[in-house]
């Protein structure tokens, strides 16, 4: 009898869907979170002017109509997919087919294929063929595969489909899983400063490329700090992962230190590059009153929101004041018409949603599970932390979105993804 339910247990494991024990709290959060997205990025374009754009190559609508149908758009893609990976057991492949599970346990092809976007970006900027002028907000180049927006290469474009998307966004999930799958084949080498430094060295290499390539200092940083995180967790030895700590912080000190005394006095337009120019204007925003102006404005926002806000729909700072209010900019405009209540509220979200996700990662005795639960965590915390930190003016301009609120596809449906892993490692835990 006994062998019998062992049996039929070994056989609910390896089942290749199951929905069962899903941690309904982090979806019911997660999806929360998107009504906040479609509320405020409608509210934050109301007023925009009703210029026609293309929605997904098929209908036209105003500017404001179309942002507000791809967030829901991709809002729904995220979710499907996020059930889908929440359900599917990749272990289940173990069997049924062994191919396709060493592909997807393989962490030097999630690695290989995060780099290779931003090779691919390097290869198109040298191909040339601007077109929208040196004045324009978004230029295409590289025969059409690439967006330039403000110096930056952020977005691979599609041609003739009038789809573009964030290779730095994929790039985040799939390293993800590039190291954690490394960590969990690695052992005890991360017991040691060797390891540890080992591991970091590898990580420098995406980390150049997404700063380097496309100019996206933010995603760079948010990558690196995702990684070292899970190298944290990983290392049994305390002592080690602080020393190199306090190393990387004092060298990100003095690097500081040499941009502000390499940039003070400079007019703003003789700054560059344009990271440079936001840490100047966080530091002296009277001096340069231009690229601290979207900071200035955030300020503005949140401080005539009072304790209750203007009502949602009635932001004045939105109305051509508020620079990309529906999208690093969001918590201002969110606190301005919610007030420091709404601000609060939302922020205690995202801590019961990481508080859950910690939940999981303490819960599960499998290394590589818990890794990529610690990556997430640390990738939705950062991000938030980073988000709202800039919003208020404690750190500089970066340009990162809020995870599940700001508009943008690619942040929406890989976020998305990296909670249907979570949910789906959560199935199997047992909770003590």
């Amino acid at each position: 009898m006994r062998e019998k339910v062992k049996a039929a247990a070994k056989k609910e494991k390896i089942k290749a869907f199951s929905f069962k024990d899903i941690d309904l709290s982090i979806v019911f959060i997660s999806i929360f979170l998107s009504i906040l997205c479609l509320i405020f990025v409608y509210s934050a374009l109301a007023f925009e002017s009703s210029e026609t754009k293309t929605f997904l190559n098929i209908i036209k609508v105003n500017f404001s109509d179309r942002t507000l149908l791809k967030s829901i758009f991709f809002t729904i893609v995220g979710l499907v997919i996020m059930f889908f990976v929440a359900g599917f057991n990749v272990k289940s492949l173990k069997e049924s087919s062994p191919l396709l599970y060493s592909i997807l346990t393989n962490p030097f092809i999630y690695y290989i294929v995060s780099c290779s976007f931003f090779v691919f970006i390097q290869i198109m900027k040298s191909i040339g063929g601007e077109s929208g002028g040196e004045d324009a907000k978004s230029a295409i180049v590289g025969k059409g595969f690439l967006i330039k927006a403000n110096g930056a290469y952020r977005w691979i474009n599609i041609p003739g489909l009038n789809i573009s998307f964030q290779p730095s966004e994929i790039a985040k999930l799939l390293l993800i899983i590039a190291f954690a799958l490394a960590i969990y084949n690695a052992g005890m080498s991360l017991e040691k400063k060797r390891g540890i430094l080992l591991f970091l060295a590898v990580a420098v290499v995406p980390t150049y490329m997404i700063f380097e390539f496309s100019s996206d200092l933010s995603s760079a940083i948010v990558v690196f700090l995702i990684i070292y995180a899970m190298i944290i967790v990983a290392s049994p030895n305390i002592k080690n992962t602080i020393t190199i700590a306090a190393i990387l912080l004092l060298a990100a000190f003095i690097a500081l230190i040499v941009i502000v005394s390499i940039n003070h006095g400079k007019e703003e337009q003789d700054i560059h590059p344009y990271q440079a120019k936001r840490i100047m204007a966080w530091l002296y925003p009277e001096d340069y009153p231009a690229s601290a102006d979207q900071t200035n404005q955030a300020m503005y926002a949140i401080g005539s929101g009072g304790y209750f806000g203007e009502g949602i729909g009635n932001s004045m700072q939105k109305i051509k004041k508020l620079p990309e209010a529906q999208n690093d900019m969001i918590f201002a405009l969110i606190c301005e018409e919610l007030g420091l209540v709404g601000g609060v509220s939302v922020i205690l979200l995202y801590l019961v949603l990481l508080a859950r996700m910690y939940m999981i990662a303490m819960n599960t005795d499998d290394l590589l599970d818990r890794m990529i639960v610690v990556g997430v965590l640390a990738h939705i915390a950062l991000q938030v932390i980073i988000n709202v930190c800039v919003v208020t003016r404690l750190f500089p301009n970066t340009g990162l979105p809020l995870p599940l609120i700001s508009a943008g596809g690619s942040s929406i449906v890989f976020m998305y993804i990296e909670i249907g892993l979570v949910l789906n490692i959560g199935k199997f835990i047992e909770r003590r």
